[in-house]
């Protein structure tokens, strides 16, 4: 297995919490994959038969969910990355500062790469961050390449509001109807221990329309095509009024 350390020397303080809950809750439209591999596969693998399950486990699909999905500062040090899956060799994936006033400017300040190009399962990276609150993940689909219905520069976020609505912005043809859900993210704090979650990505528009198999311009919705795993390298022990109003994660 590779490892090794990328330190961002921008502003950015550790954060795994999702924020409290936006426009939840939501229902996501899964297709059948046309790699074959099902995400609840990738799950079940992971984490034994049935223990996540793909279609009702993601944050978002429960009234009170985390929607939409960031991370807000619980005093860690650092976070480690780990790919878990992945069916798409070009996808960039990166981290952004969430200011919570729309889509960032991904132009090296206030954001970082994480993966570039081809990636191989059980990869890892530890990020450092310093000074910043809020955090995200955004996926450049194809790389620097020109994706399916994704031009160069769009990005897909974490945060869904930010996300085009459908194939080329004029309308997404099946749920959820107000911002593509292009990273679903599942809280599996409680079997690992520590605060962790699993982030599965979609890079073609999920609000398109969904095909049995390979078809331009359309969409699997099989949300295999990178599945990476965030946890705490160092968390620290916080008052339990730390969480407010939010719904605590770690009750599941």
């Amino acid at each position: 297995m590779r490892s090794w350390r990328l330190s961002l020397f921008f502003t950015l303080a550790l954060v795994l919490m999702l924020a409290p809950a936006a426009h939840a809750q939501f229902t996501v439209s899964f297709g059948s994959s046309w790699d074959g591999v099902p995400l609840q596969d990738i799950l079940d693998a992971e984490f034994g038969p049935g223990t996540v399950d793909m279609m009702t486990g993601y944050e978002g699909y429960l009234a009170g969910d985390a929607d939409p999905s960031y991370w807000e500062d619980l005093g860690a040090q650092s976070i480690i990355i780990r790919e878990i899956a992945g069916y798409a060799d070009n996808n960039i994936l990166g981290w952004y500062e969430e200011t919570l006033v729309g889509a960032p400017t991904i132009d090296g300040v206030g954001d970082g790469v994480i993966f570039a190009g081809p990636m191989s399962e059980g990869m890892e990276v530890t990020v450092d961050f310093t000074e910043v609150t809020r955090f995200g993940f955004y996926l450049n689909p194809n790389g620097t390449g020109d994706g399916i219905n994704a031009p160069e520069p769009e990005l897909f976020y974490t945060n869904r509001s930010y996300n085009d609505l459908g194939a080329d912005g004029s309308g997404a043809v099946n749920p959820p109807f107000d911002g593509d859900a292009q990273f679903l993210v599942y809280n599996v704090s409680h079997l690992r221990g520590t605060p962790a979650y699993v982030v599965a990505v979609e890079d073609l528009d999920s609000g398109a329309e969904l095909f049995p198999s390979y078809t331009a311009g359309g969409t699997d919705n099989d949300y295999n095509d990178l599945v990476f795993e965030i946890r705490a390298e160092s968390p620290v022990d916080t008052e339990s009024s730390s969480f407010g109003a939010v719904k605590s994660l770690f009750d599941r």
